[in-house]
């Protein structure tokens, strides 16, 4: 673990997510975004993968409208998108999954929101290029999560068209916002009803914003486990909370998705798709507008972001991936 960490340079993934280009919104910026997708497809491959530009076309759904403001969203529209597929073969074709979304909102930096987890893919991809894996490992920057998750549903798709099983799939949705002042981390109402002890955990180290969040559900149990248990390795008991989405838990999950409102929190970026289809996935995050101000505003840029925190959660997945996809030699 403490190898896989130092063969990450901080300074050189700031770096990275300086030289993205933002906002990154098809509709918008449709040249911006065609160059990203080729870069991103390029150095999937210089660092050792099989990669391609997925398209996709997804009808009567949300657009950016014209005026590029955040509050424009025309309904009942065609959209095209890519995802930028790279692809590691094993012996098996049961498939380790990372993704993290390359999309943004219109008038934002998209530095946390999601360079952090577009970079974190990169450096994932330099990490692993030379290993060899007896499971299939796909590392996916998808396109219009910000819309609806649609190239995370086009790639839940795919994977079921080509009969690859999901053993587990990671996914990157903000990474690096941190704080180490008291009081820095805010909590919906009521979570401390179902989950008593990681709220007295953050609340014994003063609320502070320094920790990862993992969201699970049953079937990604042991996948949210090997994660947790190598970012501890690193950061200790406090760098990492793991949440079961309530939807899940027996009995209750139901009547909580329905009369609970801050439930909704658990189902708001691409792991969801996983979820739907019944496919075991995490969402890794540092918990958005929970802590970042700059959420889905200009202010999202990288000075704001802890490349530290990035690299802890990337050194931490790559040996959840090493684990679950069984590296060999």
């Amino acid at each position: 673990m403490r190898k896989l960490r130092a063969a990450i340079a901080d300074d050189a993934l700031g770096r990275e997510l300086r030289a993205l280009p933002a906002p990154r919104v098809r509709a918008l910026t449709p040249d911006i975004c065609a160059a990203l997708d080729i870069d991103l497809r390029n150095r999937f491959t210089a660092a050792g993968w099989t990669a391609r530009l997925d398209y996709f076309h997804a009808r009567g759904v949300a657009q950016w409208g014209p005026s590029g403001r955040y509050e424009d969203v025309l309904t009942g529209t065609d959209i095209d998108g890519v995802n930028i597929v790279a692809v590691k073969e094993g012996e098996l074709s049961d498939a380790v999954v990372v993704l993290a979304h390359h999309d943004t909102v219109p008038g934002t930096g998209g530095a946390d929101d999601n360079g952090t987890g577009v970079v974190g893919l990169l450096e994932l991809a330099r990490l692993l290029g030379a290993a060899r894996f007896r499971r299939t490992v796909l590392l996916v920057a998808v396109d219009h999560e910000e819309l609806g998750f649609h190239g995370a549903r086009h790639l839940v798709r795919q994977m079921s068209v080509a009969r690859r099983k999901v053993v587990g799939a990671y996914v990157f949705e903000m990474l690096g916002f941190a704080s180490t002042e008291p009081g820095s981390q805010h909590l919906p109402r009521g979570l401390d009803l179902l989950y008593p002890g990681q709220i007295r955990r953050i609340r014994r180290n003063g609320q502070r914003a320094d920790f990862a969040a993992v969201l699970y559900q049953r079937s990604s149990r042991t996948t949210a486990a090997l994660f947790a248990a190598a970012l501890t390795q690193l950061n200790g008991p406090t760098g990492t909370v793991l949440l079961r989405a309530p939807t899940d838990l027996p009995v209750l999950g139901p009547l909580l998705g329905r009369f609970v409102p801050f439930t909704q929190h658990f189902a708001r970026s691409d792991h969801l798709p996983f979820w739907d289809a019944g496919l075991p996935a995490v969402q890794i995050t540092d918990t958005a507008n929970f802590r970042n101000p700059h959420y889905h505003r200009a202010g999202d840029v990288p000075d704001t972001v802890s490349m530290t925190q990035v690299a802890d959660v990337v050194a931490a997945t790559a040996m959840a991936v090493e684990i679950l996809a069984e590296r060999l030699g």
